[in-house]
């Protein structure tokens, strides 16, 4: 009998990019264009100024290595990089290459804007839209994920509400904790922060785990 462990580096792709698209939400809804006025307002904190949105910035490098140890866990899930890299030869029509492509794109997109947004080079309002783009990238990568599954419908247990429903609630979960943790590195606090572990336990609860 099998032990499983050859699943496990797909599990991790799995769930990490599910928590880190639920965790850039949240530290992008931290901040908001300081272009408004000397002092910025924050969803999560009233008065996050433009050097407390560096350190929230600064922080997200913790998204970025949990993206890159879940794709080399993609990679050695299928066996080899070149397998990764032919598996988008059939964007729009398999549901891995949409997969594969959704989340190289949500990567690329967010850590080249990222990098650009920690050297300084991007105007208020250009990030704001890389943080708005950003997000939608990321829940469109996690719809992506639950095509992959979702779309067999010989598989009944996958075929079905469930399916989609586990994959957001695994974000809901994951990411609002993922968020806590790296704003509290960035020092920011305030009531609404007591928020995020709420979240994460409802999504449990939900889920009836």
């Amino acid at each position: 009998m099998g032990s499983g462990w050859h699943e496990w580096p797909l599990m991790i792709f799995t769930v990490f990019g599910q928590c880190v698209a639920g965790g850039f939400i949240v530290l992008a809804l931290a901040q908001r264009s300081s272009s408004i006025g000397p002092k910025s307002s924050a969803l999560l904190k009233g008065d996050l100024r433009a050097e407390a949105q560096q350190r929230v910035i600064a922080c997200m490098l913790g998204l970025w290595v949990l993206m890159g140890i879940g794709f080399i866990s993609s990679m050695l899930h299928l066996g080899s990089p070149m397998r990764a890299f032919n598996s988008l030869n059939r964007v729009g029509a398999s549901a891995l290459s949409n997969e594969i492509a959704s989340g190289s794109i949500f990567f690329a997109v967010g850590g080249i804007g990222w990098l650009l947004a920690m050297l300084k080079k991007l105007s208020p309002a250009l990030r704001t839209l890389w943080l708005v783009v950003t997000m939608v990238l990321g829940v469109v990568f996690v719809w992506m994920m639950v095509r992959v599954y979702n779309s067999i419908d010989t598989v009944p247990t996958w075929y079905s509400i469930w399916t989609p429903m586990g994959f957001f609630l695994t974000m809901f979960m994951g990411g609002p904790l993922l968020g806590y943790l790296l704003l509290s590195l960035a020092g920011v606090d305030g009531w609404a922060m007591r928020l995020l572990p709420a979240i994460s336990v409802l999504a449990l609860v939900v889920s009836g785990e």
